[in-house]
């Protein structure tokens, strides 16, 4: 009963805190320019509670999905129908600016808002404990393994061309200074146990990353702020003795290991001699309709270090390091081709890779072109399947060839079937050891009161972009309208968010306020947009719209908003009965 309480307490704060916001905002505007206001409302329909203060009426209503305030003369009615003693203050009487700011001042909030809402975010998050400016997995043969970086470096400072440097405190903000240069040369300022090295100069490398929404430029290094796991797999088949693909080690020769640099030391200082080790081993157990895999704790005694040509007898195994294959799925294009757990791709058509990240780099190898019938499109009757075959070199000598599948699966956000490309292999998971564990350095975050005000603003910005993207692609036809959620959406947002803690819930208020101060903009007589339009035509004509073309616009909008409505609640229907 508590828990149901919470979740009820939840969506009544979530969308009574997003109309109160909105509805604030038309309220203060409309009384700093002497407009009457009769009624300040959240919800529709009789009153379930309310007061009165002055001239206006305070409600809270019954059925609480939206608000309004109700001014005096809105309603289309002549102005001169307004009683005597509100004459000059109608809503309707008063000049276009002045509708027009009373009108968007309601969306205005709800970017105001949200704004707030990061800065509170951001000071709140002062004193949390982050990753510090220190590299910690350096990915084979990318920009930073070119120029030199290790593990445990500190980055000090970076300069982009024609900007001063900038010092870093977090590792977060190297990503930010990386991310807007790809294939610009940036120079680093580089300490390595205490001593600043030379500066360094790196061409971060181009990263499309796509998304339903936009493709973005982003430049990377390579690096990680977390040290790589000690997961290996043997090199080369019977190589490392009892030693299985993804073991991860703990210790060797009796000394703890944490991670894959400790673990190097130990092998360079047995020169070649077997080392004891103690891994964790995942287990599979077959379950009726699924198998899980269990760790357990395995000791290896005098596992090979070299092999009879001194080559080490394994390798690393972290996907951010190597190429071995963690999982391959039954009946998928990698099994029939030959592919099997252990495996590590040595080439992906005659190109070189040294990690998962050089395989992802290089997907579309693995894909029809574009011309062709993208993921999630289907395939005409009579029109031949695309095939794009695929070389994959493996590590022990062997070739083989793979084509990509297609799949069909649910949209859990649509319920419609889609099609998506599989190929059926995948790297390790990461699912033995906390990342947290193996961050560099930890420390503070400590933003100064301008740094604040650029987070929310940055915040703010962004969901600004993809939020006027996202509309444009719904009414291109881009993205399916099926993908809009009405309340029903709203409450399990609202409820999953209080769940998460304050900081989430927040965070999805301001998102969801982004969202309406946009949806409302829309032309659409009865929304703020609408009268945002008639506002701006009537300034422009420099005479008043009709009593009855306002009447008329009201019923057109009323019934675009209640065929919309009926479309939205629709689709929460369907996600809510699966």
């Amino acid at each position: 009963m508590p828990a149901t309480l919470v979740r009820i307490g939840a969506i009544v704060l979530f969308l009574g805190g997003l109309i109160f916001v909105h509805e604030l905002g038309h309220f203060l505007v409309a009384k700093a320019l002497g407009v009457k206001v009769i009624r300040f409302s959240i919800g529709f329909g009789p009153r379930a509670f309310g007061f009165r203060k002055g001239e206006t009426e305070y409600w809270l209503s019954i059925f609480p999905l939206g608000g309004y305030v109700k001014m005096a003369g809105d309603l289309g009615e002549e102005p001169q129908s307004v009683a005597p003693e509100d004459r000059g203050r109608g809503y309707l009487e008063q000049p276009p600016w002045r509708r027009l700011a009373i009108s968007f001042a309601g969306p205005l909030m709800n970017l105001v808002f949200p704004a707030f809402v990061y800065l509170a975010l951001a000071i709140a998050e002062n004193g949390t404990p982050v990753p510090g400016p220190f590299v910690g997995t350096v990915a084979p043969g990318s920009p930073a393994a070119l120029a030199g970086l290790r593990a445990g470096d500190r980055i000090l400072s970076v300069a982009a061309p024609g900007a001063p440097a900038r010092t870093l405190h977090r590792f977060g903000e190297l990503r930010e200074v990386v991310a807007p240069h790809p294939e610009e040369p940036l120079v680093f300022r580089v300490q390595r146990d205490g001593v600043e090295l030379p500066p360094l100069t790196i061409v971060p490398s181009l990263s499309l990353e796509r998304n339903v929404i936009e493709t973005l430029r982003r430049g990377v290094l390579g690096v990680s702020a977390t040290l790589a796991p000690a997961l290996v797999a043997p090199a080369r088949p019977g190589t490392a003795g009892a030693l299985e693909p993804f073991d991860l080690v703990v210790s060797a020769g009796g000394r703890p290991v944490r991670h894959i640099g400790e673990l190097e030391r130990a092998v360079a200082a047995a020169a070649c001699a077997p080392l004891d080790l103690e891994v964790v081993r995942e287990r599979p157990v077959a379950l009726p309709g699924a198998t899980l895999s269990l760790p357990a704790v395995e000791r290896l005694a005098a596992v090979p270090t070299c092999d009879a040509e001194r080559r080490p007898a394994f390798r690393p195994a972290d996907p951010g390091l190597a190429t071995f294959i963690a999982a391959v799925e039954p009946g998928s294009p990698a099994e029939r081709a030959g592919l099997r757990r252990g495996d590590a791709i040595a080439s992906v058509n005659g190109k070189p890779v040294l990690s998962f990240r050089d395989i992802n780099a290089l997907s579309a190898e693995f894909l029809p072109a574009p011309s062709a019938p993208g993921p999630a499109a289907r395939v005409a009757p009579g029109v031949p399947e695309p095939r794009v075959e695929v070389r994959l070199g493996l590590a022990d000598g062997r070739e083989v060839v793979l084509a990509a599948a297609r799949e069909t699966f649910l949209d859990e956000l649509t319920r419609e079937e889609q099609q998506r490309w599989v190929l059926g292999f995948h790297p390790d998971r990461g699912r033995l050891v906390d990342s947290a564990a193996l961050v560099v350095e930890q420390v503070p975050i400590a933003r100064s009161a301008p740094e604040m005000v650029a987070y929310a603003w940055d915040q703010l910005s962004t969901f600004v972009r993809i939020t006027v993207k996202l509309i444009g692609k719904l009414f291109t036809g881009q993205i399916s309208f099926k993908t809009v959620g009405g309340p029903l959406m709203l409450f399990s947002i609202a409820s999953d968010a209080a769940e998460e803690g304050w900081s989430s819930f927040l965070f999805q208020m301001a998102l969801i306020s982004v969202n309406l101060a946009f949806m409302n903009l829309l032309p659409i007589p009865v929304l703020d947009g609408g009268n945002i339009a008639q506002a701006l035509l009537e300034a422009v004509t420099r005479r008043p719209m009709s009593t009855r073309a306002r009447l008329v616009a009201q019923g057109v909008g009323l019934a675009l908003l209640f065929t919309l409505m009926v479309f939205v609640f629709k689709n929460d229907i369907v996600r809510l009965m699966g």
